[in-house]
Order: C-alpha cells, then sequence, then structure tokens
C-alpha cells in the first residue's frame, strides 16, 4: 500500500535560503533552518515519509562538484540524526538544459513514488518556498504548502499556477497544519 509522503524543498525550507542568485556551495555555508530536527521529527511520528526534492543548478553551471552535493547531503543527514530524510533527490542540471527532474516537473517526486510506494494524492503533501516547489507539488497531485519568511500579501498575490493550498511562515507552522 503506497505511504503517504511530505516532499520537502531544501533551501530555504531545511535550510537557509542563500539569497537569490548565491548557492550553498560546500557544508560551511550549510545552516539549518531553526527547529527542522524537531518539525521532522514530528512528521515521522505522524506516520509519514520524509522524501528532500531539491534543484540544485550551481552542479550543472560548475561552481561545484557533485560530489562536493553529496558530502553537503550526507553531512545535512548525519546532523539530523534520527530525522534524517528517508530519500534525496536532486536535479543537478543548469536550467538551459532543458532535462526531465527539474522543478516545476514533477519527475523527482514521481521517481521517488516509484522506487519507495509512494502515494502522490491529497495524503501526501509538498513543502516549498518557490512558485516552482507548489507548481511541481500541483502536478503531481498532492497537497501544497509555500513555507517562506517573506510571504506574499495574500493568495492573490500569486499566479495561479503557483498558488499553494496554504502560507505559513514558518516549517513548523505548515507541520501543525500537517499533523492536526
Amino acid at each position: 500500500m503506497p505511504r503517504a509522503t511530505i516532499f520537502l524543498d531544501r533551501d530555504g525550507v531545511i535550510n537557509v535560503f542563500p539569497g537569490a542568485g548565491k548557492y550553498v556551495l560546500d557544508w560551511q555555508s550549510f545552516t539549518f533552518m531553526p527547529n527542522v530536527q524537531a518539525n521532522l521529527l514530528r512528521l515521522r511520528a505522524a506516520g509519514y515519509f520524509l522524501v528532500l526534492v531539491t534543484n540544485q543548478s550551481c552542479v550543472g553551471r560548475d561552481l561545484m562538484k557533485l560530489d562536493t552535493l553529496h558530502d553537503i547531503h550526507n553531512r545535512m543527514q548525519s546532523q539530523l540524526g534520527e530525522a534524517k530524510l528517508d530519500a534525496v533527490y536532486y536535479c543537478p542540471h543548469h536550467p538551459d538544459d532543458a532535462c526531465a527532474c527539474r522543478k516545476p516537473s514533477a519527475f523527482m517526486l514521481k521517481k521517488a513514488a516509484a522506487d519507495h510506494d509512494l502515494d502522490l494524492s491529497p495524503s501526501s503533501f509538498l513543502i516549498g518556498d518557490s512558485g516552482r516547489d507548489i507548481e511541481m507539488g500541483r502536478a503531481a497531485g498532492v497537497r501544497t504548502a509555500l513555507c517562506r519568511q517573506n510571504l506574499p500579501s495574500s493568495m492573490e498575490a500569486l499566479a495561479l499556477r503557483y498558488r499553494p493550498e496554504k502560507l505559513f511562515k514558518t516549517l513548523g507552522e505548515a507541520v501543525d497544519w500537517i499533523v492536526s
């Protein structure tokens, strides 16, 4: 039976977003968002399978080697301890590569679902900090939450394809909604 899943973006949800046009290029520049471990543990306790889905075009832009990305994810998982994610999926391609896996394509979610027997229905959620994340979640058929400090003034301020089901300032608020 397919498992209910939480799909999470990385930069801006799991770790601090480095800023537009900037990238987390090494472990030293990776900083967890507040209370990430506790919130992931709450989702796990509620029975969810946890999957990271992230675009990392810094690899395709030759700003970072794939080995370095793997090192960052391995250290992230180690630091998360019992809260570590069940699976990590990433697109390393440059935006101009026209690959199948880059968000907003639902490829990473569909691949994770096929690999781990996950449920792509409204019993699963995507938590992201950008319109691309929301568009990906909607394309896959999961519920969506936009989670970021600088929220738009209203849902109507977002283009229709980028509108999540809910807006939250923190991962903790999104988790409250999901587990309630």
